[in-house]
């Protein structure tokens, strides 16, 4: 994504609860996004206007956002995404100072860099399976149960998530990324119903499945995909316009750059200026 002067997002103008959704240079960045199928390989939250908090080792930590504008020897870009309500009118200063103090409180969480193996092998078989929407809606659930959601230790977008969760403005997010990796064929029956007995001894109130009438075919998801993607600007699209089903659950551990990027509650505003010294 090439950066215009449309594009181009003022420091003054961050305010508590946005954003920050970056590309770190480096094979290690490189490797991290790939897994996720993302431009982004690192994810921060702003808690005030000069100030952001991410995790990172040993401990998530607050960081100037001025230090962070003169590392352009470490970081390609910075886009800034802006959080809204479920209809897309934008955040009060309250629920924003709401965020802002989730996010303060998550200082000091360990980053769990034994446990980035296995989430690189969660995101690689997450984000590239078949285009079949009821597959890939079903792997993101069957996912998010396995992994251990542990509020101990996190990873950058998990830490971005977890406050904005911890203040009521979790946003909704989507199965969203389309690789055409090939996979053994599968019986789609078959796989709900296992994962559906096996969810229910575990869980007598069973979550129920989207309906083939509320899911989207490969070109569909394609299309309201890009639709989204598409979407910067403005107000997001709703789940419901997009034809999309939300995740009625999210486990935090298994929440990636993307799964910010695309949500319907988060637009991006643009792109920080970056220098190197």
């Amino acid at each position: 994504m090439s950066e215009s002067p449309q594009d181009s997002f003022a420091p003054s103008q961050l305010r508590p609860g946005d954003v920050l959704l970056m590309r770190g240079h480096g094979p290690v960045s490189d490797l991290i996004a790939w897994f996720g199928d993302s431009i982004y390989s690192h994810a921060a939250l702003m808690v005030d206007t000069d100030h952001l908090v991410e995790a990172a080792l040993p401990t998530s930590r607050l960081v100037p956002l001025q230090t962070r504008l003169t590392q352009g020897k470490d970081y390609a870009f910075i886009d800034v995404f802006r959080p809204t309500r479920p209809d897309g009118t934008p955040l009060s200063d309250a629920e924003r100072q709401a965020i802002a103090a989730a996010g303060r409180g998550l200082i000091g969480v360990a980053y769990p860099l034994d446990a980035l193996l296995q989430l690189a092998l969660v995101a690689t078989l997450r984000n590239r399976i078949p285009a079949d929407a009821r597959l890939r809606w079903w792997l993101r659930m069957l996912i998010d149960e396995l992994l251990t959601d542990d509020p101990q230790q996190m990873v950058c977008s998990e830490l971005v998530y977890t406050a904005l969760r911890t203040a009521g403005l979790a946003p909704a997010l989507i199965v969203s990324a389309q690789l055409d990796l090939p996979l053994p064929a599968i019986d789609l029956g078959s796989l709900i119903e296992e994962w559906r007995e096996a969810r229910g001894r575990r869980h007598p109130a069973t979550l129920a499945a989207p309906s083939p009438t509320e899911m989207l075919d490969a070109d569909g998801l394609a299309a309201a995909f890009q639709t989204l993607k598409q979407a910067r600007h403005g107000t997001p699209p709703g789940l419901r316009a997009l034809g999309m089903p939300g995740l009625p659950t999210v486990n935090p551990a298994d929440v990636l750059p993307v799964d910010l990027e695309t949500s319907p509650q988060l637009r991006r505003a643009g792109r920080l200026p970056l220098t190197s010294p």
